[in-house]
C-alpha cells in the first residue's frame, strides 16, 4: 500500500509517460471499485559478490572455517554483511518504477540507500554496482540515491551503474550520480531527461458517477496557499504555479546531468530516449557484461585500473584497506613463481591467509595489496616448509623501501621548510591582525557617530510624520462627517422614492384593471361586429335575390312593361299599385358587357 499511496499522492515525476498513462487509470479504477492490485512477482535481491581470482566471480562467501554463506536473498536478516570475511562488491537491483517506499516489483530508494550505507560500513566492501532497468519514477528518490552514493564515496568506494534494458528519467538521474555507466547491450535505452506532473483532480462539488458520492473541500480562511497549484488546475485549469515548480526542478535536473556528462548537448537533455549505441561516450561509458563491471570495481579498489577521465576528479575519500595479518621473525613461508627462501612464517600461520580450504596459496592482491603493488606477485604458494622470497624479490622490496625512505626524508625536509614559511606567515598574520583591529576600531567610532546622526534625523522625521498624520486624521474625520450627512440625505431621498414607487405601483394596478375592462369591452364589440357582419351578409344576399327577381320581372312580357310604355293595370283594379319602369331593362339577347354599356347610356340620358 505504501507504493500505491506514493503513486497517487506524488505529483512530480521523472518517468516515462507510458508507465503513468497505464498505471494511474488502473489504480483509480481499482480504488473506485474497491479492488486490490496484486502482482505475483519476486523482487530481485541485492547480492554480495566475491572474487577468488581475476577471472572467477562468485555470488557467495566461503569463510575461512569452511562455512558457505548464500547470496543476499535475505539481506538485512541474519546480519549477512557482518559475516563477510573477504573482499566483495555490493550489487543492488533498481528494477521497475522508482518510488521511495518500493512496491510489488521493486525496492524503494530508501531501501537502496540503507543497503548501500550498511555495505559501505563493512571494511571488506570494495565498491558498489547498481543493476538498473527502470522507466524512472519519483523525483524525490534522487535525494536518497545521492545520500547513499555520497556515503560510499566517504568510505573511499566507487559506485558503477550497469544498465540492462532501460534507464530513463529518474533512472538516468541515478546513473549520473554514479562514477561510471556501462550498458549490457547497444540496444539498451537511455535518456528521457525531464520532469512531468501527473495526477487526478476533483473540484469542490464534483460527483462520483460510480458511487454517487459528492466530493467536498473546505479550508481555513487563512490557508489561501494550501493546495493552491491543484485548486487552480481543478477550478480554473490554471497550471501556472505547477509549471513553475516543474521548471525549477527540470533546470536542476539538466544542470546535474550536464555536470556529470560534459559531452552531452542540449538535444540529449530535452526528454528524448536514445539507443545506447547513439550516446556512447555521451550518456554511457562503454559496453560490458555484469562480470566485467564487477571485476572493474575490484581493480579500481586495488589500484590496478584507473577511473575514467569523466569522473576521475570526483571527491572520493582514500580507501582504508582491511588490516592484514602480520609476520614475525622465525616464521616460515614459500612464494610461487620460482622463489627461494628468505623471509619465513610457519605453515599454520600461512594457512590462516588462504582464501579457500581446498587451495594452498595466498592471494597477495587481496590480502596484501601494498606488497602486491611493490612486487607484482599475485599468489604465494604454501609448501610444507612455508613460503619464502627470492633474491630478485628482496632487491625489489629493498629498492621500494629505499624509495619510501627517500620520500620520507624529502617529506621531512619539505615539512621543515613549510614550518619556517608557516612561522613567517604567522608573523605577517599577527601584523595584519593588528592593522585589522585598528581599522575595526576606527570603523566602530565612525559607525557610532553615523548612528547618532541617523537617530537624530530619524527622530525629527518621526515628529514631522506624526504632525502630518494628525492633520491627515483631522481631514479624514471631516470627510467622514460629510459622507455620513450625505448618507443620511440619500437615505431620506431613498425613503421618498420608495413611497413614490408604492404610489406608482397602486396606480399601475388600477390602470391594469381598467385595461382588463377595456379589453372585455373590445371583445364584446368585436362579437357584436361579427354578428352585424353576418346580418349584413344576409341582407346583401336578400338584395341580390331581389335584384334577380326584378330582372326576371323586367324581362317577362306577361309581368313587366316595356321600356317607355305607359303604366298599365295589372288586374288589381283601380286601387292596385302601378309598376313604373324607371331603369334600364336588360336585354337577354345581349351580353352582360353590352347590357352594362347600354345601362350606362340610358342612365345618362334619363338624368338629362
Amino acid at each position: 500500500m505504501n507504493g500505491l499511496f506514493e503513486i497517487l499522492s506524488n505529483k512530480e515525476w521523472m518517468i516515462q509517460q507510458e508507465f503513468l498513462h497505464s498505471i494511474l487509470p488502473t489504480l483509480q479504477y481499482n480504488i473506485t471499485n474497491h479492488a486490490s492490485l496484486g502482482i505475483e512477482r519476486e523482487k530481485k535481491s541485492p547480492m554480495a559478490i566475491g572474487q577468488q581470482g581475476q577471472d572467477f566471480i562468485r555470488e557467495y562467501q566461503v569463510t575461512q572455517d569452511g562455512n558457505v554463506l548464500p547470496a543476499f536473498d535475505a539481506w538485512g536478516e541474519g546480519d549477512v554483511l557482518g559475516k563477510m570475511k573477504e573482499p566483495f562488491v555490493n550489487v543492488m537491483p533498481v528494477d521497475g518504477p522508482i518510488t521511495r517506499n518500493g512496491g510489488a516489483c521493486s525496492y524503494g530508494s530508501r531501501d537502496i540507500r540503507d543497503w548501500m550505507m550498511k555495505a559501505a560500513d563493512n571494511k571488506f566492501c570494495q565498491g558498489h554496482v547498481l543493476h538498473i532497468n527502470t522507466p524512472g519514477g519519483s523525483a524525490w528518490a534522487k535525494n536518497d540515491f545521492q545520500q547513499g552514493i555520497d556515503y560510499a564515496h566517504s568510505k573511499g568506494q566507487r559506485v558503477i551503474a550497469f544498465i540492462d534494458g532501460l534507464c530513463a528519467s529518474a533512472g538516468m538521474y541515478l546513473a549520473s550520480l554514479c562514477d561510471e555507466v556501462y550498458v549490457m547491450n547497444l540496444k539498451d535505452q537511455l535518456g528521457c531527461v525531464g520532469v512531468m506532473a501527473a495526477f487526478f483532480t476533483m473540484k469542490n462539488g464534483d460527483k462520483n458517477e460510480f458511487t454517487g458520492e459528492t466530493y467536498r473541500e473546505y479550508y481555513d480562511p487563512e490557508s489561501v496557499d494550501k493546495n493552491k497549484e491543484m485548486r487552480d488546475i481543478a477550478e480554473d485549469e490554471d497550471a501556472t504555479l505547477l509549471i513553475e515548480e516543474l521548471k525549477t526542478l527540470g533546470k536542476e535536473f539538466r544542470a546535474d546531468m550536464k555536470a556529470a556528462f560534459p559531452n552531452a548537448k542540449d538535444e540529449h537533455l530535452k526528454g528524448k530516449v536514445f539507443d545506447a549505441k547513439d550516446v556512447m561516450g555521451i550518456l554511457c561509458d562503454g559496453e560490458m557484461m555484469l562480470g566485467d563491471v564487477i571485476s572493474r570495481v575490484f581493480n579500481l579498489a586495488n589500484g590496478t585500473e584507473q577511473p575514467i577521465a569523466r569522473t576521475a576528479g570526483r571527491k572520493i575519500a582514500k580507501r582504508q584497506q582491511p588490516a592484514g595479518r602480520g609476520t614475525s621473525a622465525g616464521q616460515q613461508a614459500s612464494v610461487g613463481n620460482g622463489a627461494s627462501a628468505s623471509v619465513r612464517m610457519t605453515a599454520a600461520q600461512a594457512k590462516e591467509n588462504v582464501l579457500s580450504p581446498t587451495n594452498n596459496s595466498i592471494n597477495m592482491k587481496e590480502n596484501y595489496p601494498a606488497v602486491f603493488a611493490l612486487l607484482g606477485v599475485e599468489e604465494m604458494q604454501l609448501s610444507e616448509e612455508g613460503t619464502f622470497f627470492n633474491k630478485d624479490l628482496l632487491a625489489t622490496l629493498n629498492s621500494a623501501i629505499e624509495a619510501k625512505n627517500k620520500e620520507t626524508a624529502d617529506a621531512k625536509a619539505l615539512a621543515e621548510q613549510l614550518t619556517s614559511e608557516k612561522n613567517e606567515l604567522t608573523a605577517q598574520i599577527e601584523t595584519l591582525n593588528a592593522d585589522h583591529q585598528k581599522a575595526i576600531d576606527d570603523l566602530k567610532a565612525e559607525h557610532a557617530q553615523a548612528v547618532e546622526t541617523l537617530n537624530a534625523d530619524h527622530q525629527k522625521a518621526i515628529d514631522d510624520l506624526k504632525a502630518e498624520h494628525a492633520t491627515a486624521i483631522e481631514e479624514k474625520d471631516n470627510q467622514i462627517s460629510a459622507l455620513e450627512q450625505e448618507k443620511a440625505d440619500l437615505t431620506a431621498a431613498a425613503t421618498t422614492k420608495d413611497e413614490e414607487i408604492a404610489t406608482l405601483k397602486a396606480d399601475a394596478e388600477g390602470k391594469a384593471s381598467q385595461i382588463e375592462q377595456l379589453q372585455a369591452d373590445v371583445d364584446g364589440a368585436r362579437a357584436s361586429l361579427t354578428t352585424a357582419e353576418g346580418t349584413i351578409a344576409e341582407r346583401d344576399q336578400t338584395i341580390s335575390d331581389l335584384n334577380a327577381q326584378i330582372a326576371e320581372l323586367q324581362h317577362d312580357p306577361g309581368q313587366g312593361a316595356q321600356a317607355g310604355a305607359a303604366p298599365q293595370n295589372n288586374g288589381g283594379g283601380a286601387d292596385a299599385p302601378q309598376v313604373v319602369v324607371n331603369q334600364y331593362v336588360y336585354d337577354p339577347s345581349l351580353s352582360y358587357k353590352e347590357n352594362r354599356e347600354l345601362e350606362k347610356k340610358w342612365n345618362e340620358e334619363h338624368k338629362k
